[in-house]
């Protein structure tokens, strides 16, 4: 784990069904889904994990792992969760980064969506994420400034 640490008011990227291109729209009769992208890094053992106030208030329908660049696969990359709404109102969805090798929780993000009808609105993001996960992005940042 990096020694600092990064508190963040948004991190990753929260696209919501219908707010943006290449979301579908969904019927009245389908559960609306938001999607979640978390900095992540597999190859060190790092793997993130989903909790929702109130229970069942949200499942998890999708996950998929994408690393930054294909070439370097111990580089870093995106955590792409999916999720899905089943009830109106508003939920608390956590996520928490573990470290593999001793079990504890590297980084943190919280986010607070409303659901109503079948649109989720999101009204609130906090993070503390780790240089350890933060660090490939700001190498990416700066190599693509210094070009």
């Amino acid at each position: 784990m990096g020694k600092g640490r990064r508190a963040l008011a948004a991190v990753g990227t929260v696209a919501v069904a219908g707010a943006l291109c290449g979301l579908a729209f969904f019927s009245k009769s389908s559960y609306p889904t938001v999607t979640v992208q978390l900095p992540a890094n597999r190859a060190a053992g790092y793997t993130w994990v989903c909790s929702v106030k109130p229970e069942g208030s949200f499942v998890t329908v999708g996950t998929r792992y994408a690393p930054e660049d294909g070439d370097d696969p111990d580089g870093g990359g995106v955590e792409t969760f999916v999720l899905q709404s089943r009830s109106q109102g508003t939920s608390q969805v956590s996520f928490a980064c573990v470290d593999g090798d001793d079990g504890s929780i590297d980084s943190t993000a919280t986010y607070e969506f409303t659901t109503e009808g079948s649109t989720i609105r999101s009204s609130g993001t906090t993070a503390d994420i780790s240089d350890t996960l933060m660090a490939p992005f700001e190498a990416k940042v700066a190599a693509g400034n210094a070009a």
